[in-house]
């Protein structure tokens, strides 16, 4: 027989905390498209691209 998972538990309110009227908690749904909504970050630092058009020491007014 398989075990099962346990769910989380949803932990009961704080006392010491008070919620405001007319202000939700962010919802998981919000918080993913937030996250969706930004831009791409690399995962790894990108190197330059120092070959061709876009070496820095290339003089590019050569070309015209």
């Amino acid at each position: 027989m398989a075990k099962r998972k346990t769910l989380p538990q949803i932990t009961p309110p704080d006392s010491d905390q008070i919620m405001l009227t007319g202000v939700a908690p962010v919802s998981m749904g919000e918080r993913l498209g937030w996250l969706a909504n930004q831009p791409m970050q690399p995962k790894r630092v990108q190197r330059a691209l120092d070959i061709g058009f876009w070496d820095p020491m290339r003089n590019q007014l050569e070309m015209f």
